[in-house]
């Protein structure tokens, strides 16, 4: 059976002039993504946002026809996590994120949570399943951390690394091990409190800062603070980045069980 994986859409409320769309919001799937998932024979299927003001939002598809439709979902990364959507207080005003796709993404979470499908969340997408299980988060690491380890750069983006080591006896320990292993970096707000539920499955060894979660009642519940979708190309690898093809098999091996057993008990 091919694997249908629903991939959250990333939103740009006010596209560049050039592009030809003005006044038009656009969602768009990272290609990087959409490759990670179809490279492991899974289809890569983006869920559309159905804008909260349209005139046909009273014809939308319900969302647990949505949920009903895939077998599992991967929430992208991106812009910030609003702090109002954790009770939180904004501290400066380009931390504001996007409380827009906070909702929209919140639905989709709480859909295949709630159907026990499973779920993957990548940078934004780790935050927001520590947010939806009652977390926090931090909003500026380099202000409130005062970490020594650099989490962004933007002009190295994709090529920044840095370390992380897993928690002994959990998921990714028994999937790549206890060595200390290298990631891509690319996020400036971290979890702060972890929510309910929640289990740290890897911290920054230098700093402390939670780089993966996972949820620990029923179903594949899992949180990545990197970006393993970026660790695909041969020259990436040779650099010393974790080979992302054991967390994809994983996530895609837990989807499948979960479709198997919904389909001999229907």
């Amino acid at each position: 059976m091919m694997l249908r994986i629903g991939i959250s859409a990333r939103l740009l409320h006010e596209p560049p002039p050039g592009l030809g769309l003005p006044q038009k919001r656009l969602q768009f799937l990272e290609s990087s993504m959409a490759h990670w998932v179809m490279a492991h024979g899974a289809i890569a299927l983006m869920v559309p946002f159905v804008d909260e003001n349209s005139p046909h939002l009273v014809n939308r598809v319900p969302a647990s026809e949505v949920v009903d439709l895939l077998d599992g979902l991967v929430l992208q990364g991106g812009v910030d996590v609003c702090p109002e959507t954790y009770g939180g207080t904004l501290l400066q005003p380009e931390w504001a994120g996007d409380p827009v796709r906070d909702r929209y993404e919140l639905a989709l979470l709480r859909g295949f949570i709630e159907a026990r499908k499973p779920v993957l969340g990548i940078c934004r997408g780790a935050q927001l399943i520590n947010v939806y299980h009652g977390g926090t988060l931090l909003q500026d690491i380099p202000s409130q951390r005062r970490s020594p380890v650099l989490h962004q750069d933007l002009a190295h983006y994709d090529r920044l690394q840095h370390e992380v080591r897993f928690e002994p006896g959990l998921l990714l320990d028994r999937l790549y091990g206890s060595a200390v292993h290298r990631v891509t970096s690319i996020h400036h707000q971290c979890v702060d409190r972890l929510g309910d539920g929640l289990v740290v499955e890897a911290r920054c060894p230098q700093d402390g800062v939670i780089e993966a979660i996972r949820a620990t009642g029923p179903g594949f519940v899992l949180g990545l603070q990197w970006h393993p979708e970026f660790h695909l190309l041969p020259t990436e690898a040779r650099q010393g980045l974790i080979d992302s093809g054991p967390l994809m098999e994983a996530f895609l091996q837990a989807t499948r069980e979960r479709a198997d057993r919904h389909r001999n008990s229907a």
